[in-house]
């Protein structure tokens, strides 16, 4: 199961490489920004 959900993210497929950064990189990216969105409008209500 945890093998299917790393291969659906593309970071286990990838191994090693640039690409497997990228595939860390995007998702990490991607919860800051949306937290950082909610939590400025936590802040702003």
């Amino acid at each position: 199961m945890l093998e299917r959900i790393k291969e659906m993210t593309g970071i286990y497929s990838l191994g090693f490489d640039k690409a497997s950064m990228m595939g860390i990189m995007l998702p990490l990216a991607f919860v800051i920004i949306v937290g950082g969105g909610l939590s400025a409008l936590v802040l702003l209500m």
